[in-house]
C-alpha cells in the first residue's frame, strides 16, 4: 500500500490540477461520451446500410387534373420494390400510396395510365427511400367522374287498388329533378321513380308530398327532396263501343264436321267503364259452343272479355246471338 501510495505522490504533482480536479466525475463523464459516440456510430452505420423490400397492395390515389372533376375512388392495390435504411424494414403498405394525376380525357375515353416510381408518397418520414419499381406499371383506368343531370319523375301506384266503379289519373310534375352519380351510370337513367301511391279506399281527387327512389344503386344520389303528386280521381263513365265482331269458340262442334251457317248478330255493341288508354282492339265478345255437337239453331249469351284487367264490361247489346249450325257436307252444297 505505501508503494502505491508513494508512486501516486511523485506521479499527481506532475498531472496537471484541471485533471485532477473532481477526477472521478470527469472520467464518468469520458466513459459517458465513449458510449454515446459508439450508439451514435452505430445508428449511422445502420441507417448507411440498405435493404430491399417488395411491399404489395399499396394503395392508389387518382386526383383530377382539372378544377370541378370529382373522382369516384377505385380500390386498385399494386405492389411496389423499395430499398431504404435496414431499421425501418417493418413498415407496412398502409405507410405508402401512389398518388397518381388523371385529366377528364383519359377517363372520359378509358386509358390506361402508367404508373411510375416518382408516383410512390409515404404516410410516415423515411430517410433515404429509393423506390426501384412498381407493379404493373400500366393500369387500366376504369373510374368514373361524379357528375349531375336533369331528369324528369314518373309517378308509380296501382290502379288495381280502386275502388269498384272509380278511376284514376297521375299528373307527372313539370320540373325535374337533379340526381348525382358516376358519369357512365347517369348516361343510362332517363327518368326516376316515386314511392308508390296508396289508391286503396280513394275516392276523391287528391296531392301528396312522396319521396323518390334512387335508381340502381346507393351511388346514385338525387337531390331533390320529396316532390308533389297530383291524383284526379273520379267515377267511371261507361263508354260505347260499336260494331265489335262476334267471335264464336267451338273446338268439339268442329270436330264434329258442324259449321256455322249464320250468325245474329254478327257485331255488338259492348258498354265499359271508361278508363284511360283503352282502344276496341281490347275488348272480345263471343258465344261459347264447344259443347255443342249436333247441327241446329241455339240461341246463347254473348260474353266477352278483355285483355285489360282495367276495362270493366257493363254490358253487352244484344246480350244473346242465335247461331245455325249445320252438317259440313250441307254446307258446303
Amino acid at each position: 500500500m505505501s508503494s502505491i501510495r508513494d508512486f501516486w505522490r511523485k506521479v499527481l504533482p506532475h498531472v496537471p490540477y484541471l485533471i485532477r480536479h473532481d477526477f472521478w466525475r470527469k472520467l464518468f463523464a469520458l466513459v459517458f461520451a465513449i458510449l454515446l459516440t459508439g450508439v451514435a456510430y452505430q445508428k449511422a452505420k445502420s441507417q448507411m446500410e440498405l435493404v430491399k423490400m417488395d411491399i404489395r397492395g399499396v394503395q392508389i390515389k387518382f386526383v383530377a387534373v382539372e378544377e370541378g372533376v370529382t373522382l369516384i375512388p377505385r380500390d386498385v392495390p399494386v405492389d411496389i420494390s423499395v430499398e431504404l435504411p435496414k431499421e425501418q424494414k417493418n413498415l407496412k403498405n398502409t405507410d405508402f400510396y401512389l398518388e397518381c394525376p388523371v385529366t377528364k380525357y383519359q377517363v372520359e375515353e378509358d386509358l390506361p395510365v402508367e404508373l411510375r416510381p416518382d408516383m410512390v408518397k409515404t404516410n410516415v418520414p423515411i430517410d433515404n427511400l429509393r423506390v426501384l419499381s412498381v407493379n404493373p406499371d400500366m393500369l387500366p383506368l376504369n373510374i368514373d367522374i361524379m357528375d349531375t343531370k336533369d331528369v324528369p319523375v314518373y309517378p308509380v301506384c296501382d290502379f288495381s287498388e280502386l275502388m269498384e266503379g272509380y278511376q284514376a289519373s297521375l299528373v307527372q310534375p313539370e320540373k325535374p329533378v337533379t340526381v348525382r352519380g358516376p358519369k357512365k351510370h347517369l348516361a343510362t337513367i332517363s327518368y326516376v321513380e316515386t314511392e308508390k301511391i296508396p289508391l286503396a279506399n280513394v275516392t276523391k281527387s287528391f296531392s301528396r308530398q312522396v319521396d323518390l327512389v334512387s335508381p340502381y344503386d346507393k351511388n346514385i344520389e338525387i337531390l331533390s327532396g320529396k316532390v308533389k303528386i297530383e291524383v284526379k280521381v273520379e267515377k267511371n263513365k261507361p263508354h260505347a263501343f260499336d260494331g265489335i265482331p262476334v267471335q264464336v269458340l267451338s273446338s268439339r262442334t268442329g270436330a264434329n264436321n258442324l259449321v256455322i251457317a249464320k250468325i245474329q248478330p254478327e257485331s255488338v255493341t259492348v258498354l265499359v267503364d271508361s278508363v284511360p288508354d283503352i282502344s276496341q282492339t281490347q275488348i272480345h265478345p263471343f258465344v261459347d259452343l264447344t259443347d255443342v255437337t249436333r247441327p241446329g239453331v241455339y240461341t246463347v249469351d254473348i260474353k266477352c272479355w278483355s285483355d285489360n284487367a282495367r276495362i270493366k264490361v257493363n254490358e253487352v247489346v244484344p246480350s244473346k246471338a242465335t247461331v245455325t249450325l249445320e252438317p259440313a257436307a250441307t254446307a258446303s252444297k
